[in-house]
């Protein structure tokens, strides 16, 4: 399936926004109306000392184990200015948040590309509704 760039909605804070861990960014993505309503992925850019740089909405189409097949696609959006780790949120309602076998190997394969590109992957978030699993915490 091709993915199409232009698909794709960039955010960048205003003001600073700092995410220290998968707590944090799970807040910060609530205050998103309807977040998690649908699948969906963000792309959360973090500079130094967790400061969100920019976040990127990967829309529904797009499957969390579709984004190890095409790495290449989330590290297009990393700003120009560099960044120091990437976490991923992945929305996947009625799908539960505790970590399948396809989810710990699509962990690995992303912690893999974006080492490769050096760009950290500091984390995968899963989130159902009101529950969420941190993956660097599990699996890590």
């Amino acid at each position: 399936m091709p993915l199409d760039p232009g698909s794709a909605l960039c955010y960048e804070p205003p003001r600073p926004v700092t995410l220290t861990g998968a707590g944090d960014a799970v807040r910060w993505a609530r205050s998103i109306p309807d977040f998690g309503a649908v699948p969906e992925v963000f792309a959360v850019f973090l500079g130094r000392a967790g400061r969100l740089v920019r976040a990127v909405w990967l829309p529904a189409v797009i499957g969390f184990d579709e984004l190890a097949d095409w790495p290449d696609f989330v590290f297009g959006y990393a700003p120009a200015g560099g960044v120091e780790a990437v976490l991923l949120l992945v929305a996947r309602p009625d799908e539960g948040a505790e970590p399948t076998m396809a989810d710990a190997e699509t962990w690995d394969l992303m912690r893999l590309a974006h080492d490769a590109r050096g760009l950290p992957l500091r984390d995968i978030v899963l989130v159902d509704g009101p529950r969420w699993h941190s993956l660097a915490e599990t699996l890590g």
